[in-house]
């Protein structure tokens, strides 16, 4: 079986949201350089939009409407079916894991609403896509500094999916019954309350009897970055690595969510890709 599949597009360089698009190309040519896509063990893919008639399930007829003319339309559509190949490909036992590149975010789309660079959400169209495959029970991990009100709004309550926000706010709330944690670690979080935060909530999540999680991966927590928390690159690989111990050997899919430093970019994504290939080295 491959290890980890990467999708990408060049159109997510080429047309993603403004904010988004400078980091792809440079950081996809890092990946490529590294040394770790050798066709077989680690293989890029390249994506085709998301069907329309699935993201019109998944999203309220008006939220289309309100789409139609938006210029970002299309790259949000090829991002969504980027997310869609890379868990396809998990659940069919094709790769062990993946990485999803996009153009556009998706946390912030609700079934009626969008904002933050976000039109469409990729991973609650992925996870319709999956539970028509037969897949039903999901982890979600957002480590993107922003609140993922737009997941929330899909899953917050569906038992059936445990959602896990990392945030840049105040406050820990956890919602046992319908499987929601959310934990502000506020403005300037560090890798050591980051990554401490994180293994409390992985530890929480551990007797959740889940299929497939997805982590929605936003470098913008990079110091470096605009997302507002104080990470390090040390964070990255750590952060992955505590992700895939505690997935195990269910499947796992990285999706490409916020951040805009080209050199963070160029450096996070591959480090991440090489922990989930089983390569990586301190």
């Amino acid at each position: 079986m491959m290890q980890v599949a990467i999708t990408y597009h060049e159109d997510f360089g080429k047309h993603g949201f403004s904010v988004l698009k400078d980091r792809i190309r440079p950081s996809f040519e890092k990946l490529m350089e590294s040394g770790l896509v050798d066709g077989e063990e680690v293989a890029v893919f390249q994506p085709v939009p998301a069907p329309l008639d699935l993201v019109a399930q998944a999203h309220t007829s008006s939220h289309m409407a309100n789409m139609l003319h938006d210029p970002y339309r299309q790259v949000a559509l090829l991002s969504a079916g980027s997310v869609m190949m890379a868990a396809e490909m998990v659940a069919e036992g094709l790769a062990k894991r993946a990485f999803a590149y996009t153009g556009t975010a998706g946390h912030h789309a609700s079934r009626g609403s969008c904002w933050g660079f976000c039109y469409f959400n990729d991973v609650a169209i992925t996870i319709l896509r999956l539970r028509q495959m037969g897949l039903q029970r999901f982890l979600i991990v957002d480590v993107d500094p922003h609140f993922g009100d737009g997941t929330r709004d899909f899953f917050g309550r569906d038992a059936d999916v445990y959602h896990i926000n990392m945030h840049s706010g105040s406050g820990e709330e956890h919602d046992a019954r319908m499987n929601n944690y959310d934990i502000g670690l506020t403005f300037g979080g560090s890798n050591e309350r980051f990554l401490s935060s994180l293994k409390g909530t992985l530890e929480m999540a551990k007797d959740f009897d889940f299929q497939m999680a997805f982590v929605i991966f936003g470098h913008d927590s990079h110091q470096d970055d605009y997302g507002g928390f104080d990470l390090t690159f040390d964070a990255y690989p750590k952060m992955a690595q505590m992700i895939v111990d505690a997935v195990g050997e269910k499947g796992l899919v990285f999706v490409l969510s916020g951040g805009s430093c080209v050199h963070v970019a160029e450096r996070v994504i591959p480090d991440v890709i090489s922990v989930l290939a089983g390569r990586w080295q301190a």
